[in-house]
């Protein structure tokens, strides 16, 4: 089952924490942080290249924890990274690319590039004293890497072209002649722009313990002429046997539907993106993406923090030749979280917020009250009205202990059949709301028919039926239109009282 569903199940998601274990490769190597995008470099492969041929030769070997900086110059322009004074828990070092500037980095693929540097190596010789540096692209450098250690004088070294054979890439230390071939997925971390480097996890993914409680969800769009509310529930409020804690109550109130719900009340936490796209944007670079005037806002206010995610600009997968199709493949964002002044590009299956709606995510019942909570219900068509008590009667057998009370039900004042009246009100639960409607009511519609339920605590519930067309029904509950339905299912809804009053079983189609 879905964590996030879970969660919802009994008002605190419960996630697995997932421990992510950075393993420093003992040669050149790193392991890729799985919390960002594919398209990263995957040094998965590189211990089982090293393994294939076991000859290298050692151009820095140092401890990684000495390393105070790496710079490297490449056509983006110049990376800086730097130790930082914090230690990590097992008292190793940490680093930072100063490029950043507070943005939240991915620390695996940062820590790669340190790792690479203290302990560099060679592959093969390519040419002991190369007189033109050129024909290998090290004169004209695709990146130019230094290396500032405690206690040692600095090293450069130029990464030159990718062989013809692929795989590998020229290098040498700047200053000498001598040629090496180093392994491309080494080499390509330094070819790099910051926004390689930037986390392209979001928001945390909270502890068991420690996971917020909802207090509002509101989703814009500019596609809606509505917002789609959420609240977290009161305990005391959810009807018996309601798995979701959560509810809308915009455009129309109702509980959710915690399969396909979880990802839009509970997503913003552990959202991720697939790549940043544009660190500290200003205005200019807001409007550029969308996000000035974005397509959908999503508010989360909750007890701990709030958050604000604007969806800008559509990303459209691309065909073979290359060109746009009309499928969506992700929306340009920009989030409030923490050390995330960034734009990037979220998948559109991560941004559930800009396609969803109320009827994807609502538990398809009308009304939910229970018929044990009734006091009387009142059905009023332009012709009639029909009423309907509903007594709890202390139980006389002190072996049936259901609720120490037995129901009687009267039909306008004659007692009728309780089981028949039960399987009336089980039809009247599963009035279908297949298809929402919230377009606003003109005052022009005709009222065709109204059901008032009220409860023993003296709650009242008021839905109306208004004719439309194409003998369909607008229902309006409590004041909100929500949805539209058969005019069938009311006509029987009526013909089906009248048959329990007269002690008859129900029709249960329409």
């Amino acid at each position: 089952m879905n964590s996030k569903i879970r969660g919802i199940i009994i008002g605190v998601v419960v996630l697995v924490c997932l421990g992510v274990t950075l393993a420093v490769l003992t040669l050149t190597d790193s392991v890729k942080n799985t919390e960002d995008s594919s398209s990263k470099i995957d040094a998965s492969s590189i211990a089982e290249e090293l393994e294939k041929d076991e000859t290298t030769y050692p151009l820095i070997e140092i401890e990684k924890n000495d390393v105070s900086k790496v710079v490297f110059e490449n056509e983006s322009g110049t990376l800086t990274i730097t130790r930082t004074e914090e230690t990590a828990a097992d008292g190793s070092a940490n680093w930072t690319l100063d490029n950043l500037g507070g943005v939240k980095q991915n620390d695996t693929l940062v820590g790669a590039c340190v790792n690479i540097c203290s302990s560099l190596k060679g592959r093969k010789i390519v040419e002991e004293n190369a007189a033109d540096l050129s024909k290998y692209g090290l004169s004209a450098p695709l990146s130019r890497v230094t290396v500032s250690a405690d206690g040692k004088s600095d090293r450069t070294f130029l990464i030159g072209n990718e062989i013809p054979t692929g795989g590998y890439y020229y290098l040498c230390e700047e200053g000498t002649s001598k040629v090496y071939t180093v392994l491309d997925a080494n080499a390509e971390y330094f070819m790099q722009n910051e926004l390689y480097f930037c986390s392209t996890s979001l928001v945390y993914t909270p502890s068991d313990s420690e996971w917020p409680t909802i207090d509002r969800l509101t989703i814009k769009r500019q596609d809606l002429d509505y917002d789609m509310v959420f609240v977290t529930v009161p305990e005391d409020e959810i009807p018996i046997g309601m798995t979701s804690t959560q509810a809308m109550i915009k455009p129309v109130y109702q509980f959710l539907n915690i399969t396909s719900s979880a990802d839009v009340t509970h997503g913003i936490w552990g959202l991720t993106a697939t790549e940043a796209v544009k660190l500290h944007p200003t205005d200019e670079d807001k409007a550029e993406y969308g996000l000035a005037e974005p397509f959908a806002k999503v508010i989360l206010d909750c007890d701990t923090e709030d958050y604000t995610l604007l969806i800008g600009n559509p990303v459209y997968e691309l065909n073979d030749e290359g060109e746009e199709t009309d499928v969506v493949s992700g929306y340009y964002c920009y989030i409030n979280a923490e050390d995330t002044d960034c734009v990037y590009l979220v998948s559109a299956e991560e941004c559930v917020w800009a396609t969803v709606l109320p009827g994807d995510v609502i538990i398809g019942m009308m009304t939910s009250n229970l018929f044990v909570d009734l006091d009387k219900i009142s059905l009023k068509t332009k012709d009639r009205e029909v009423l309907v008590d509903v007594f709890a009667q202390e139980d006389s057998d002190p072996d049936d202990d259901v609720d120490d009370h037995y129901y009687t039900v009267d039909i306008d004042g004659k007692e009728a059949d309780v089981e028949l009246f039960q399987d009336w009100y089980v039809y009247w639960l599963e009035c279908p709301t297949d298809e929402t409607y919230f377009v606003p009511l003109t005052g022009s519609e005709e009222l065709y028919l109204t059901v008032t339920i009220t409860l023993e605590n003296g709650k009242e519930q008021v839905v109306k039926f208004y004719e439309a067309s194409n003998r369909r029904l607008i229902a309006e509950v409590d004041g909100d239109v929500g949805y539209m339905i058969p005019i069938g299912y009311a006509e029987t809804l009526m013909t089906n009282i009248d048959r329990v009053a007269n002690g008859e079983s129900i029709i249960t189609t329409y």
